[in-house]
């Protein structure tokens, strides 16, 4: 078997390795437009060029503490990158499948998951990572409606975090 190798496929994952922190949240019903920016910071690192692994801290909208933890990759044999998702907040594993849009600057990333209205039934859902420069992007989820369309129920705002930020957060 050979070891397989980075590809330009890999490349937009490699923007994602770094320190992150959530500077703006909105869509969830508990965040109001004039609350603060709920405490969340994400470390991403590089798993041999060819996987990304983002463990995130912060708190809830209800105050409790929580966690995710998100892998993603680009299978070349299947033609499309591919990840998984879990978070404290749920027992569901999320199961991605992904695209870049023609932009050059989106991934998008799919997955069937519990409904918002019945949990017995299952939805597809999307993840929308968007870069707007080197050291800001978004994380936007929607939800599949009835007519095909996407709704956006929630979109948070993320800067990395400069080595400044990160040696005076040790002090």
């Amino acid at each position: 078997m050979e070891f397989a190798k980075p590809r330009e496929e890999h490349r937009f994952l490699e923007k994602l390795v770094g320190d992150w922190v959530v500077t703006a949240t909105s869509g969830h019903e508990d965040c109001g437009a004039d609350d603060a920016p709920q405490d969340w910071t994400e470390t991403v690192r590089s798993v041999g060029g060819l996987w990304i692994v983002s463990e995130g801290r912060g708190t809830m909208p209800d105050g409790n503490p929580g966690e995710m933890l998100m892998t993603l990759g680009y299978d070349a044999r299947l033609g499309h990158y591919v990840g998984t998702w879990v978070g404290s907040m749920m027992d569901k594993l999320w199961v991605y499948k992904g695209w870049i849009e023609p932009d050059g600057k989106t991934l998008t990333l799919e997955a069937e998951g519990p409904s918002f209205e019945d949990p017995a039934k299952t939805d597809v859902y999307r993840d929308v990572i968007t870069f707007h420069d080197d050291d800001t992007r978004t994380f936007s989820g929607s939800v599949r409606l009835p007519d095909g369309t996407f709704k956006t129920f929630m979109t948070s705002e993320m800067q990395r975090r400069s080595r400044a930020d990160r040696h005076l957060s040790r002090a």
